[in-house]
């Protein structure tokens, strides 16, 4: 093959990996489309080959399944997410910081309903260390090691956690983490900066879903000042969300 023809097929292979490219967000497109528009329920490969005049076994050539495209639109749901958050990433007080953050997250699940199902409750995967077998497993694993050192067997303790790394880790862990290693929590105990990230999101978590069902204010910004006054004292005054934030409903 002489130096012309590697040209050509590379040229060749080029174009069928843009023609790929468009191919899929077209897909893409589409697909987030329906779930803006009907919710992540109505997602179907059918409706989205409806939508781009395609036959449903062709988007299968692009991808594996309805959940693949979940998890794409997830990704680029987060990718969103991070940019709602940066300016608050900018400011200098690091309670402040957490205040901010801590509304714009939720704003951002209230606001972006769709997109935040998308990124947070798409998933189908369940950790094996949740549900009835994984707490008999640890319940049999407690026992025996208990039974070997001769003393009782500890209650057993129930933790729910993401075993993948999957995004619900990466939120907790990147969007809080590092503003939590500057604050002391009010008791002044030390405290497990992971855990307690993890915990924040799962507080912030559980006030976008209550409001998206109605059983919070319209406005659930006491709820998270409350949650934040209690772990880190009472705040000197209400920090302001920076010039580019869009308040949302959690202000």
């Amino acid at each position: 093959m002489n130096t012309s023809e590697r040209k050509e097929r590379g040229k060749e292979r080029e174009a069928r990996a843009r023609t790929r490219h468009d191919q899929r967000e077209r897909m893409l497109d589409a697909a987030r489309r329906i779930v803006l528009r009907d919710g992540f329920a109505a997602l179907s490969m059918r409706k989205i080959a409806d939508a781009i005049g395609y036959s449903p076994a062709s988007l299968y050539l692009y991808f594996e399944g309805r959940d693949e495209i979940a998890q794409a639109l997830g990704r680029e749901g987060y990718a969103q997410l991070l940019t709602h958050l940066e300016p608050c990433a900018q400011i200098a007080d690091a309670r402040e910081r957490l205040h901010a953050l801590a509304h714009a997250y939720v704003a951002f699940g209230c606001d972006q309903a769709q997109t935040y199902e998308l990124i947070f409750m798409a998933r189908k995967r369940r950790s094996p260390d949740v549900g009835p077998p994984a707490r008999r497993a640890r319940a049999s694993a407690s026992a025996a090691a208990s039974a070997a050192a001769s003393v009782p067997p500890a209650p057993e303790v129930e933790v729910e956690r993401e075993a993948d790394g999957g995004v619900a880790d990466v939120c907790g862990a990147t969007l809080f983490a590092a503003t939590l290693a500057e604050l002391t929590p009010a008791s002044g105990a030390p405290a497990d900066r992971t855990a307690l990230a993890q915990a924040l999101w799962a507080t912030l978590h559980g006030v976008v879903m209550l409001t998206l069902a109605g059983f919070a204010p319209s406005a659930p910004g006491p709820l998270i000042d409350a949650a934040l006054d209690a772990w880190f004292g009472a705040q000197g005054g209400s920090a302001a969300l920076p010039a580019s934030q869009t308040p949302g409903v959690a202000s």
